[in-house]
């Protein structure tokens, strides 16, 4: 059993108390939100009182809005997950990142009339 790092209990309590979506406590806090959503958790476990938090809108690296992907987008990407150790969604992620910073969307859509 892992020991409970409270360094974050009084900012997630604080944000939560005021209301703020789990989302952006995460990325005010450079954390995943499933780690907000394990704080409070523990934090209610031992008796904090805070409203219900709501979820908000992914952000951050772990959040990408990416739940659309079709089965076939997801049956290519799996085995590459896979083989790296990461969830699906988050490669969709990282290969919209490397595509985005290395400015590659030209060459790899080829929707422009080029003259010949």
């Amino acid at each position: 059993m892992t020991r409970h790092d409270d360094s974050l209990d009084a900012p997630v309590s604080a944000l939560a108390t005021q209301g703020v979506p789990a989302s952006e406590i995460a990325r005010r806090l450079d954390v995943t939100t499933q780690r907000v959503h394990s704080v409070l958790h523990y934090l209610r476990r031992h008796g904090a009182a805070f409203p219900p938090v709501r979820l908000g809108k992914p952000c951050g690296p772990q959040g990408a809005q990416l739940t659309r992907l079709n089965a076939d987008v997801r049956g290519a990407l799996e085995p590459h997950a896979i083989a790296r150790g990461m969830e699906t969604k988050a490669l969709a992620v990282r290969i919209l990142e490397v595509v985005i910073r290395d400015n590659l969307i030209d060459a790899i859509l080829d929707d422009k009339e080029t003259d010949a």
